[in-house]
């Protein structure tokens, strides 16, 4: 089964995730802050990470630049927000050169439906 670290600082929706993903299959193992992410890592392997944009403390980018130092897992953005990535930044240009087109990293603007969810999730990482 494959397993896929969600991270939010909103407990409701990551209780929605975990009842979501589990349903598809998959085993989520969930934290609410974005510091936890790299310890769960060095306990937990992880096929998928998914990762909300707008934390307090780090951002979703933050936490996904510490990431890519150490791992080259998937990972799912998940943002309310489209201007939650600046297009023009050049860590941004660069992630959508190379990780964004190499099919390593996406991105899924809440609401979503379930189905949307299980197509990227999917698409990144495939079948549970």
């Amino acid at each position: 089964m494959k397993k896929i670290l969600c991270v939010d600082d909103e407990v409701a929706m990551l209780q929605c995730l975990k009842t979501a993903l589990e349903a598809e299959g998959y085993e989520a193992v969930c934290v609410s802050e974005p510091e936890q992410v790299l310890a769960t890592m060095r306990t937990t392997k992880v096929d998928l990470v998914l990762l909300d944009v707008r934390m307090p403390g780090l951002s979703g980018i933050d936490v996904y630049n510490q990431l890519r130092k150490q791992t080259p897992v998937p990972v799912l953005f998940v943002t309310a927000f489209h201007r939650s990535f600046n297009m023009d930044s050049e860590p941004m240009v660069q992630m959508w050169q190379e990780e964004f087109a190499e099919g390593t990293t996406d991105i899924l603007y809440k609401p979503f439906d379930i189905a949307e969810l299980r197509d990227k999730i999917r698409a990144l990482i495939g079948e549970p």
